[in-house]
């Protein structure tokens, strides 16, 4: 199967601070905001967020993400100049820039929702991860 949409949604009944929190923090642009979803955009990345409840959607679309569970991964250039950069800005990292063994370098905030961001970077995989 070739995948050819990228896109991830949450669903959230924080809908401005999650649009907030992605414009300001991560230079996702809104392509279209309603009451009850916003589109953002940033490159090819797309991001949805709507709101739990809504009676015409799926009931696996009902609830709002709990926090728990699910991360997504983002690679960048320099990642510890994004995190001075994210703390700078008052945006709390669940743990400083580490190098792991299974090849990166990288840090984990979380988004209003509690959705954990993980930054990183490539790098040489360390020969005893694979022992």
């Amino acid at each position: 199967m070739k995948l050819k949409h990228r896109d991830f949604g949450i669903i959230t009944s924080e809908l401005a601070a999650s649009r907030d929190f992605y414009v300001t923090h991560f230079g996702f642009t809104a392509v279209y905001e309603a009451e009850w979803y916003i589109h953002l955009k940033n490159g090819e990345i797309e991001l949805g967020l709507m709101a739990p409840g809504l009676e015409k959607q799926p009931a696996c679309y009902q609830k709002a993400y709990n926090g728990e569970g699910i991360w997504l991964s983002w690679e960048v250039d320099d990642v510890d100049a994004e995190y001075e950069r994210l703390q700078a800005a008052g945006v709390a990292a669940l743990e400083p820039p580490q190098d792991r063994p299974w090849g990166e370098r990288q840090f984990v905030v979380r988004d209003p929702n509690g959705f954990a961001l993980n930054i990183a970077k490539s790098i040489p995989v360390d020969p005893s991860f694979y022992a």
